[in-house]
């Protein structure tokens, strides 16, 4: 077996993984990882396998709540009731404490408090479930990198576990780094550990290295392979179907790989009125929203257009800049939408209706002020691709609100999102299929495009194709209307960004910087582009001066 990465050492415990349970957890019992000895400790008391010789270990770290308990609990079923006493009469951190510490930051927003609060609860509680919740704010964090010291300590507690497993090596996949796939999917094949795992992320590793061929035969092989546990089958079939599309893709097979896709967006399905969405967005443009005061807060931003067509990808170029913070698909929309839903219709006729949506507005700007974490940022740049949609309403609420709109080839924008697997919700469920998402588009750019219009003094439109070939020069354009001045950051937008969590399937592409290129598909696809379901892109391919043939 190849040296392990240094990310990866811990890992090297793999190998004692058939052993019987004190046998591999033992040596854990002294790590100087807290997470590691701690959970080592709660997983031996919990099996009744902790052996008498370290009792007196056993006790002294009752002090931690997650030993405490199960120390208590053991040492009661083995009649030592002395060391049962002796760990009662020791002061350990409370639960309810620890559980507190994680509220009051989740509360303030404040991811660095949350880490630490929920290292704390692991400790008081001994939940190995909470290290996914730690993965996922360490992801928040710092990226793909500090995350992973923790998927690897699941792993490590886990040895068994598929989703502990899966969460690893689909956290690496993510980040594209074939090198630390490969010595996963090594380290798992030569202890006879998940095998449908190595064998599909063995395919994916394949893939990444440019071998199509040799990810669509790995994938053909899983047929023989023992399924996994229930509650991960979900997301391995989808990690299967992806990977199958894109290698068909990569070979040149549309059609199959069109189908692939399709099949894709039938899984987990859920069941939403698609309708309601343009119904409620239309309810809202409707709304009669009275002459309101001045909007004082000149230096907020919205970034919008639709998924999928360059937002992403300009928003980490601009958060990159030391006067600029950007703030990613976070709630500030939902928080205002959901006081006017409530408080409107309690209202009676006569009702001064000034203040209601200043407060609405006060509340908008409230989720953005909570997230600050650039005190020096002069420009605040909200990022909601879909929220074009709402434009109608949004220009009454903020009269005065400027914008940055991103302009794809609109064959390319639905096409992209089509393809992509997104978190299940009213809007992106219009993406199972390419009738629902092209006309989704459609509706999206007929409501902003009657209330905006292409030289609007309110709105700075940024082209994608120009955004990776013309870099540079379109990103001081869009700084500039931001009133920043150029900064040499920008331009290791893609290094900043490995240090950012993967909020959007965009960063896959992000991460390579502008070498991802014009990523213009639509052509290869040419059939679906040709059918009725494309109609509705038509118009807006013209009115944005594309070409459609």
């Amino acid at each position: 077996m190849p040296q392990l990465p240094d990310e990866l050492q811990p890992l090297a415990i793999l190998g004692t993984a058939r052993l019987p349970a004190d046998e591999y957890f033992g040596p854990l019992l002294d790590s100087p990882n807290e997470l590691l000895r701690i959970g080592a400790w709660c997983v031996l008391l919990d099996r009744d396998e902790v052996p008498a010789s370290r009792y007196a270990d056993a006790a002294l770290l009752s002090v931690h709540g997650g030993v405490r308990r199960r120390a208590v609990q053991h040492f009661q079923r083995f009649f030592e009731y002395g060391f049962a006493n002796q760990v009662l009469a020791l002061t350990a951190a409370d639960e309810a404490d620890a559980e507190t510490a994680v509220m009051r930051a989740e509360l303030a927003d404040d991811d660095p408090a949350l880490a630490t609060a929920l290292a704390g609860q692991f400790i008081a509680t001994g939940d190995i479930d909470l290290l996914a919740k730690l993965m996922t704010t360490r992801e928040r964090l710092g990226g793909w990198r500090a995350a992973l010291p923790i998927a690897v300590d699941r792993v490590v507690l886990g040895p068994h576990d598929p989703v502990a497993a899966y969460a690893l090596l689909n956290l690496i996949h993510s980040a594209r780094h074939i090198e630390l796939l490969e010595a996963v999917v090594g380290l798992f094949d030569a202890n006879h550990l998940h095998p449908f795992h190595t064998r599909l992320f063995g395919a994916a590793a394949k893939l990444l290295k440019g071998n199509p061929g040799g990810c669509l035969k790995d994938l053909a092989s899983l047929g023989t392979a023992r399924p996994p546990r229930a509650d991960i089958v979900g997301r391995l079939r989808a990690t299967w179907l992806t990977l199958n599309a894109e290698a068909l893709e990569r070979l040149g097979d549309y059609r199959n790989a069109y189908t692939g896709y399709v099949e894709l967006n039938r899984l987990e399905q859920k069941t939403f009125d698609l309708a309601e969405f343009g119904k409620t967005t239309l309810a809202a443009a409707a709304l009669a929203v009275p002459p309101l005061p001045s909007d004082a807060r000149a230096d907020c931003f919205i970034m919008t257009g639709f998924p999928r067509s360059g937002t992403t990808l300009l928003e980490n170029a601009l958060a990159a800049h030391p006067l600029v913070e950007t703030f990613e698909e976070i709630p500030s929309s939902t928080s205002m939408q959901l006081f006017l839903d409530l408080t409107l219709p309690e209202l009676s006729a006569s009702a001064d209706l000034v203040p209601v949506f200043e407060e609405a507005r006060a509340r908008y700007y409230t989720e953005i002020d909570r997230r600050r974490k650039k005190p020096a940022a002069t420009a605040l740049v909200d990022k909601l691709p879909i929220k074009s949609a709402d434009a109608v309403f949004t220009a009454k609420l903020f009269p005065e609100k400027r914008y940055i709109f991103s302009i794809r080839h609109p064959f390319d924008v639905v096409l992209s999102c089509f393809k992509q697997q997104f978190e299940p919700n009213i809007v992106m469920e219009h993406f199972r299929t390419f009738e629902t998402a092209a006309k989704l588009y459609d509706f999206t750019m007929t409501q902003w495009f009657s209330t905006f219009s292409l030289d609007d003094p309110r709105v700075h439109y940024v082209r994608y194709h120009t955004l990776v070939t013309e870099f540079e020069p379109t990103v001081r354009a869009a700084l500039a209307f931001l009133g920043a001045p150029w900064d040499d950051a920008v331009l290791n937008f893609a290094a900043a960004a490995e240090n950012r969590a993967a909020r959007t399937p965009s960063y896959q592409k992000v991460r390579q910087g502008l070498t991802i290129g014009m990523q213009s598909s639509w052509k290869n696809y040419g059939f679906l582009f040709q059918s009725d379901a494309a109609k509705p892109l038509r118009k807006w391919v013209e009115f944005f001066g594309y070409h459609a043939e």
